[in-house]
């Protein structure tokens, strides 16, 4: 069975929307690795994040929560979410992110069931949040596992794993609500013109020209889908375009200050600086032996040996 860490991920530049690729013998895409920070983004996939070092902020919609060690969260399909390390520490984290389909019946089934799993948000169930952070961590460890057979050790968890949540955890099942769908659709639109046009210079008039919109709707929208003013959003990506650039090319400064449209290398090294505690140059020294599309969510990478003893050890404790 092929070890991955973070695989099976493809991201084209920092496009908003994650496209997950599955190995063909699993049924979820399970990986170990330490985040730094990430910009907003979505997927059609459940999403299971457990903490297993330092912490992590994690950002869904207009909501924002801070995991520490133990702690773990699930993000429902399609919520646009960010991932930040304002403690700047080191951390680890267990990812699974599984197919929608899984959860339904039937191919006809066309309902949208919604779980409210978050170790420091929600009620703890009856089993304790404890049973869920162990389920993950097995199914992770029989991921990273070489063995030719560890993949039906795989389904078999995962399919525990979501009759637990259906016994256990709180969730409901929705239909199309047409106005919140309609303002996420319209922040979905504007983040794709924010990537197209990045390089201007009075770029959020121009999002309410393409959009056909006032910058105060625009600004209504975009604080009731993410909690941010377009303003924020747009340093927020322009950002996380330098910080792809600082890492994957040798493109100089002047080159990245006109591409990501920051006004002037003062506001850059300021902003920059501010987010990262670190100066482009040593960003730049620091990160460059990352790989692209991990750093484009990220993800950096992390030893396997380390990883599988890590999640030993926590389905150890939790037996």
């Amino acid at each position: 069975m092929q070890a991955r860490l973070k695989r099976g991920k493809e991201a084209v530049m920092y496009s908003v929307y994650e496209s997950i690729n599955y190995d063909s013998n699993l049924l979820v895409n399970a990986f170990v690795t330490p985040i730094e920070s990430s910009t907003f983004h979505w997927h059609n996939e459940y999403e299971l994040l457990g903490v297993l070092r330092g912490s992590i902020s994690v950002h869904i919609q207009s909501e924002e929560c801070l995991l520490a060690q133990g702690d773990l969260l699930l993000i429902n399909p399609n919520e646009i979410h960010a991932f930040q390390n304002p403690q700047k520490e080191e951390n680890l984290c267990m990812i699974l992110q599984i197919k929608p389909e899984l959860f339904h019946a039937d191919d006809k089934d066309n309902s949208e069931i919604r779980f409210y799993v978050s170790s420091v948000t929600e009620d703890e169930p009856v089993v304790g949040y404890q049973h869920f952070f162990r389920r993950m961590a097995k199914i992770a460890y029989e991921t990273l596992n070489e063995e030719k057979h560890a993949r039906f050790r795989v389904r078999a968890e995962l399919c525990c794993l979501i009759a637990d949540l259906f016994d256990y955890a709180v969730y409901d099942i929705r239909y199309r609500d047409s106005a919140a769908e309609d303002g996420r659709e319209t922040i979905i639109q504007a983040i794709s013109y924010i990537e197209e046009y990045m390089a201007e210079d009075e770029l959020a008039e121009l999002l309410c020209h393409k959009l056909g919109m006032s910058r105060k709707t625009l600004d209504r929208s975009s604080r009731a889908v993410l909690g941010m003013t377009i303003k924020e959003v747009i340093d927020d990506l322009r950002l996380e375009k330098a910080k792809e650039l600082l890492k994957n090319t040798n493109k100089n400064m002047s080159y990245i200050l006109d591409a990501c449209g920051f006004g002037s290398e003062k506001t850059f090294y300021r902003t920059f600086h501010q987010k990262t505690v670190l100066t482009p140059k040593e960003f730049r020294e620091k990160g460059q032996h990352q790989s692209h599309n991990d750093v484009l969510k990220g993800y950096l990478d992390f030893s396997i040996p380390e990883a599988r003893a890590i999640l030993r050890e926590v389905i150890r404790q939790h037996e």
